[in-house]
C-alpha cells in the first residue's frame, strides 16, 4: 500500500499511530486506500509487543459480574475508574472471580492488561496471590488490608463505625444489634445470628474494622450475617432478628442496603423507624436520602475512590512512581431513620 500511494512505510504507520504527523488529507487518503484494499490497521498483538502497552487496566471483584451492573456502591466506584480512564483513553476489563469458580476458570491469569485494582477481596483470595506473581502494577481497594510495596487506596472504616455506635450510645441506646455483610465469599451457611469472635475472624476487612469500631464505641452488639449484600438479604435477616429480640432498639446494618432491608423489616412487623426502633446504615449511596425513612449513615466518596484508584494505576502504569496508601476522608450523615431509645424495657412487643 505504501509503494502504491507513493509514500513511506513510516508515513503509513504514522496515519494510524501518531496522525498529528501527517496533514488531515494525506491521513484520508491512506485510510481510504487502506479501506478500500481491506486493511482496517495495524494488529492489536503486534502494537503490543511494540510497545508493551494493553491500553486497559483490569477490575478483580469477587462477586458475579451480573453483580456489577446491581449494587450500587460497586456502580458509583466503577463510574469513577470510567471517568479516570476514559481522560486517558485506557479501557476498562471487569474480571470476576465468584465462589465455587476455581481461579484458572477466569479471565484473571491470562488478562491482557497493564495493571489491576483489586476490588474488596477478603483475605487470602486465589486472586491476590496470582496478581501479584504477574509483577505488574497492582492496587488494592478497601481489603485486604494494606501491605508495604502494594498501592492501596480505601477509608478508615473503623473510625466510621465508631462514629456512629457513639451517635447510637448518646441516644440512649444499648440493646444494639449488627447486620453484617457476609463474612466468607464461600456462603455455605444461610444468613443467622453469629458470636462477636466469629465476626472478628472473618477474612473479610470491611467486617472486621466496622466491628471493631462499634466495640470502640463501648458497645457489645449482637451480630447477624446476612447472606448477601442486598435489601432483600437485609429484609429477611431483619425480620428474623427483630423476632427473636425484641428488646433491640438499634440496628447497625454495615451497609445502606442492608439498612433499607432492616426498615422494611420493621414495618412489616408494625415496628416504627425511628420511634422504636433507629437503623443506620454505610456508604451513603444515593437510596440512603432518599428513601423512606431517610438512613443515618456514613458518607465515603464512591466515585471519587474509583477517580482516585484508577488515576494512581495509571500513573503506577506510565510513570513508575512508589506505591502509596490513601485514605479518603468519611463523614457522619445524621437522618430520619435514627432517634433516642424507646423507654421501659421492651423496645417493641
Amino acid at each position: 500500500m505504501a509503494d502504491q500511494l507513493g509514500v513511506s512505510r513510516t508515513t503509513v504507520s504514522n496515519a494510524y499511530n501518531r496522525p498529528e504527523q501527517l496533514s488531515d488529507a494525506l491521513r484520508q487518503r491512506i485510510l481510504t486506500t487502506a479501506a478500500d484494499i481491506g486493511y482496517h490497521g495495524p494488529s492489536p498483538a503486534a502494537r503490543t509487543l511494540r510497545t508493551g502497552r494493553h491500553g486497559a487496566i483490569g477490575v478483580v471483584f469477587t462477586e458475579e459480574l451480573r453483580f456489577v451492573f446491581s449494587d450500587p456502591d460497586t456502580t458509583c466506584f466503577l463510574q469513577g475508574v470510567a471517568e479516570a480512564c476514559s481522560s486517558s483513553a485506557t479501557g476498562v476489563v471487569l474480571l470476576p472471580a465468584p465462589a465455587g469458580l476455581a481461579l484458572d476458570q477466569t479471565a484473571i491469569p491470562s488478562a491482557a492488561v497493564d495493571g489491576f485494582i483489586i476490588f474488596s477481596a477478603p483475605d487470602h483470595h486465589p486472586a491476590i496471590q496470582s496478581i501479584l506473581r504477574r509483577a505488574v502494577p497492582t492496587l488494592i481497594v478497601d481489603e485486604p488490608a494494606p501491605e508495604p510495596g502494594h498501592a492501596f487506596i480505601g477509608i478508615d472504616d473503623r473510625d466510621g463505625a465508631r462514629q456512629l455506635a457513639s451517635y447510637l450510645h448518646g441516644l440512649g441506646h444499648r440493646e444494639v444489634a449488627v447486620v453484617t455483610l457476609p463474612m466468607t465469599v464461600e456462603r455455605n451457611e444461610p444468613g443467622g445470628q453469629r458470636t462477636i469472635e466469629q465476626a472478628i475472624a472473618s477474612p473479610v476487612r470491611v467486617v472486621r474494622e466496622r466491628l471493631q469500631g462499634i466495640i470502640d464505641a463501648g458497645i457489645t452488639p449482637l451480630v447477624w450475617e446476612a447472606d448477601a449484600s442486598d435489601p432483600d438479604a437485609g429484609r429477611r435477616l431483619g425480620r428474623r432478628l427483630l423476632t427473636a429480640h425484641r428488646n433491640t432498639t438499634a440496628v447497625m446494618a454495615l451497609s445502606d442496603q442492608l439498612a433499607i432491608g432492616v426498615t422494611q423489616a420493621a414495618w412489616q412487623l408494625g415496628i416504627r423507624v425511628p420511634q422504636d426502633l433507629s437503623v443506620t446504615g454505610f456508604d451513603d449511596i444515593d437510596r440512603a436520602a432518599t428513601w423512606g425513612v431517610p438512613i443515618t449513615t456514613i458518607a465515603q466518596p464512591l466515585v471519587e475512590k474509583g477517580r482516585v484508584a484508577a488515576a494512581d494505576l495509571l500513573d503506577l502504569i506510565r510513570l513508575g512512581l512508589a506505591p502509596q496508601h490513601r485514605t479518603l476522608p468519611i463523614e457522619l450523615v445524621v437522618r430520619g431513620s435514627t432517634g433516642p431509645a424507646p423507654t421501659g424495657n421492651t423496645a417493641h412487643i
